[in-house]
């Protein structure tokens, strides 16, 4: 078990360091290009692969979490630690379960643009109810853990589930707003890399910073929601995207 989440984590470690680059491939090169495509499929299947690796790693803690962290198997409060990581690798698994589903998201609008019929099958709604609803599992636990992440996390996650399914399941759609869609959940997608890239990658270089480290948990997002408001207005005139609806 310990082997396998120390090969999970260099091989997370290795893949997220890859989609930090790739993330900006398409966003530098023109919507409909060659390398705009392919290069988003690369980051697409790396993403896959970041977010599989987290769940191998979140679940097999939360099976046994002092197997993983055997450094405090003896330790005299093993298991207040050991449920504190229980809680923490729940709150991962979701994470995972967000950077997946807005990745998928943003390549499956783009597929299938104005027809959305693929979008409304069981298998592709599931992990998006899973989103809204397992955010609000997240904020409850952030209430009752005082935990500002969780709350911050689980209703940033929630709303996030709840657009992605009110785009599924509408009824009609305005002519070109499959081009925004793309847009904000691909950048979502790069909010959630350089979220886990701050928060945990460079916390070593962070550690002096003691609470003020939540700060590189927001800030992604924050930053990330201002380019992609940017974006979505600029291509937005572009592609001449209209409220108005259309029947499918």
């Amino acid at each position: 078990m310990l082997y396998l989440h120390s090969f999970s984590f260099v091989l997370h470690i290795m893949l997220g360091s890859l989609a930090l680059i790739l993330f900006w491939v398409p966003i530098f090169t023109k919507k409909g290009q060659l390398n705009h495509k392919k290069f988003g499929h690369y980051y697409k299947t790396v993403m896959y692969g970041v977010a599989l690796t987290g769940v191998v790693m979140a679940l097999l803690v939360i099976a046994s979490p002092l197997a993983i962290k055997h450094e405090y198997a003896n330790h005299e409060h093993a298991e207040h630690i050991a449920l504190r990581y229980r809680y923490f690798s729940v709150f991962l698994l979701y994470l995972a379960l967000l950077n997946f589903s807005a990745t998928r998201h943003g390549i499956a609008v783009l597929e299938s643009k104005s027809s959305v019929e693929m979008l409304r099958r069981v298998n592709y709604l599931g992990p998006l109810w899973g989103l809204a609803l397992g955010g609000l599992l997240i904020f409850a636990m952030g209430l009752y853990r005082d935990n500002t992440l969780f709350i911050v996390f689980g209703l940033f996650g929630s709303l996030i589930g709840a657009n992605m399914l009110r785009y599924c399941l509408q009824k009609e759609i305005g002519r070109n707003t499959w081009v925004l869609e793309h847009i904000g959940s691909m950048i979502g997608s790069g909010i959630g890399a350089y979220t886990a890239f701050l928060a945990f990658g460079a916390r070593t270089l962070l550690s002096d910073l003691g609470h003020w480290q939540i700060a590189f948990w927001i800030a992604p997002g924050l930053i990330g929601g201002f380019a992609s408001y940017l974006m979505c207005k600029h291509y937005g005139q572009v592609f001449r995207v209209s409220s108005s609806a259309q029947v499918r």
